[in-house]
């Protein structure tokens, strides 16, 4: 149990009044989270109210009669972890909003405690090896937040002479390249890089700046403005991220050349379909607007169509997968989800990953060419 000291003790006294009022909102994305129905609204909210009740007292985790209010959701262990884990975020970005002109010491005090909640909770009720947490730099509160401070960076990057990288996805493939700061004006910052990175910059909708020796984390940024001819882009609204999951990939991911229909099997007479959205050899995207009992951490089948080879040959995929998250938008899901394909399907799904890279990179560079 972490040591209180006088600051924690100020943060707990600050803490209270935030944490009354957001107790509903708290509740409301917790239930909010589940999209499976097998769970009663009660149950999830019975839990969700244990876990914003005791988020300063792990040790209420090796209570028994405590411990017994997740037993109501059996051995889902899956679910329940990307309930707690999501929650908490939830949680500390809604009081970084909040308290973004206080302490950042209150900020990193919540991090200790989330993070030791989540701890005490693998152990006593998912009962596994809790994994390394994610982790801030605190260094200045500016770091954390948007700020000013971002474009005194760029300042001293433009009078190093030094680079930047950005990263972008052009339909699935990640393209990353160095750009060169030409001008900095007020809240926008003049940058100059290669035609394709700029092209698919726009496509992504977004600017993102990775990480390097004066950044300790990623950045995203609103497009002002864009010149193809000169490789010209001029960006503002800089904003830190705590992570950037489409650099963690360890295989490319492609957007498919064909609007793929996918047929997600929980049980035989539970069938979803939907389109495929993205595809690498491990994992892949599907939007559709049924869900019929799919919940993250479900066990489903799927099977698809893939045109594969020099002359587009048909095949069809089938590969047994696990739903890790479930996005949810006004009419429709989109379904994440990791494969484990079997060797044969294996083979096909990276011969096509592979030939959409080559077709994609070359769409891209007549695109620059034009």
């Amino acid at each position: 149990m972490m040591q209180i000291d006088k600051n924690v003790e100020n943060f707990l006294v600050e803490f209270s009044s935030f944490k009354e009022k957001f107790e509903s909102t708290f509740i409301e994305f917790f239930i909010s989270l589940l999209n499976d129905k097998s769970y009663s609204e009660d149950v999830v909210e019975k839990i969700a109210r244990f876990v914003y009740k005791d988020i300063f007292s792990p040790d209420a985790f090796t209570v028994k009669l405590d411990k017994e209010i997740f037993s109501e959701m059996g051995d889902d262990n899956v679910m329940l972890e990307f309930l707690i884990n999501r929650s908490m975020l939830f949680l500390l970005e809604n009081y970084a909003k909040e308290e973004k002109g206080n302490s950042c010491d209150h900020i990193k005090t919540l991090v200790l405690y989330i993070t030791e909640y989540i701890s005490e909770f693998e152990k006593q009720i998912n009962n596994k090896n809790q994994p390394e947490p994610f982790h801030i730099n605190f260094d200045t509160q500016e770091n954390f937040l948007t700020g000013n401070n971002i474009l005194d960076v760029f300042r001293k990057i433009k009078d190093n002479g030094e680079n930047v990288t950005f990263f972008n996805l052009y339909k699935g493939v990640p393209i990353k390249h160095s750009a060169i700061i030409v001008g900095i004006d007020e809240e926008d910052v003049a940058f100059k890089t290669i035609q394709t990175q700029e092209i698919a910059m726009k496509m992504d909708g977004k600017a993102y700046i990775l990480v390097d020796s004066n950044f300790d984390k990623p950045i995203k940024a609103d497009i002002v403005y864009s010149n193809l001819s000169n490789s010209t882009v001029i960006l503002n609204n800089f904003t830190y991220m705590l992570n950037m999951p489409a650099t963690k990939r360890e295989f490319v991911r492609v957007h498919p050349d064909i609007m793929a229909e996918v047929s997600l099997s929980r049980e035989k007479d539970l069938v979803t379909t939907g389109k495929l959205f993205d595809l690498s050899v491990n994992g892949l995207g599907v939007i559709s607007e049924e869900n019929n009992g799919i919940y993250a951490g479900a066990k489903i089948e799927l099977k698809f169509i893939l045109n594969i080879g020099n002359d587009k040959k048909p095949f069809t995929i089938r590969v047994d997968g696990e739903v890790l998250n479930i996005i949810e938008y006004s009419s429709s899901y989109r379904y994440c989800i990791k494969i484990n394909p079997k060797a044969d399907m294996e083979e096909k799904i990276v011969n096509y990953v592979n030939q959409r890279e080559v077709e994609i990179l070359d769409s891209l560079e007549k695109e620059a060419n034009v």
